[in-house]
């Protein structure tokens, strides 16, 4: 009566009809998602404006500084418009989703910028950008749509692709950031530190990849580790790792209070 799976590793009728049940499913809150963007007012899209930064040493490309530092810009944004929408039910987002969806919202965004600097101290060159966005529930919903396709087409990646995890070289810090919250969310363990590998090596400097490591070792019981990613992200800048380096003083037994040597 039900399906089965044969040991050729052919998928019965039974493991597809639960593929496309969820399938279903998911189409139908998009859907949802959609009906009620639809139905948000002109008040309800937001004209905002924010300030990204991003260092790199001397020598590295201008121009992947200053993606880096538009992409902060843009994905400080979305979190403020964000923050506000989903108490008007105008986006559905789960919280284990948010930081991929908002990452790839933030990706798509058309900005305009207002201000831009450079400054150069030591061996690091910083680059400042002041932007104006304007963004509207639907983008969330345009995000959620991506972030599900992108999914889709991770599972079928081979195992020789997925313990590779090879980064393709073009500046594309919502979608790269997006994938390692998603492989959170899916609990790929091995795959993600791999990955994590190399995100590191593409963009040094960035936070944000560094709150994901801390988030990721939380979850493994792995406290000294988790300490070790905030401080990283503490010292490029990320405020909130700072809070809470100082805030936390024990998880899992771990004496947060001891020093580690980095």
């Amino acid at each position: 009566m039900f399906g089965y799976t044969s040991c050729s590793g052919v998928t019965s009728w039974g493991d597809k009809s639960i593929i496309m049940r969820n399938f279903i499913i998911t189409v139908f809150l998009i859907l949802f998602s959609i009906n009620s963007v639809a139905s948000a007012a002109e008040d309800d899209i937001f004209e905002i404006e924010t300030e990204g930064s991003y260092s790199t040493a001397i020598g590295t490309s201008n121009y992947s500084a200053k993606e880096m530092a538009l992409f902060i810009a843009k994905k400080k944004a979305v979190d403020l418009a964000g923050r506000y929408l989903s108490h008007k039910n105008f986006i559905r987002v789960y919280e284990k989703e948010r930081d991929e969806i908002y990452s790839l919202t933030a990706r798509e965004l058309q900005a305009e910028v207002l201000e831009e600097k450079r400054e150069t101290v030591g061996n690091l060159t910083t680059y400042r950008l002041r932007i104006k966005v304007r963004i509207h529930p639907s983008d969330f919903v345009k995000a959620e749509m991506e972030d599900f396709k992108q999914e889709k087409i991770e599972e079928k990646e081979s195992y020789q692709e997925e313990m590779g995890q090879y980064l393709s070289s073009e500046i594309d810090p919502g979608k790269d950031i997006a994938k390692a919250y998603r492989l959170l969310r899916e609990q790929k363990w091995r795959i993600l530190m791999i990955y994590f590998n190399h995100l590191v090596k593409k963009y040094p400097n960035w936070n944000s990849i560094y709150m994901a490591k801390a988030i990721t070792h939380y979850i493994l019981h792995e406290p000294m580790y988790m300490k070790k990613a905030l401080n990283e992200a503490c010292r490029l800048g990320n405020q909130t790792a700072c809070d809470d380096l100082k805030n936390l003083k024990k998880l899992h037994e771990y004496d947060f209070g001891l020093s580690i040597s980095k």
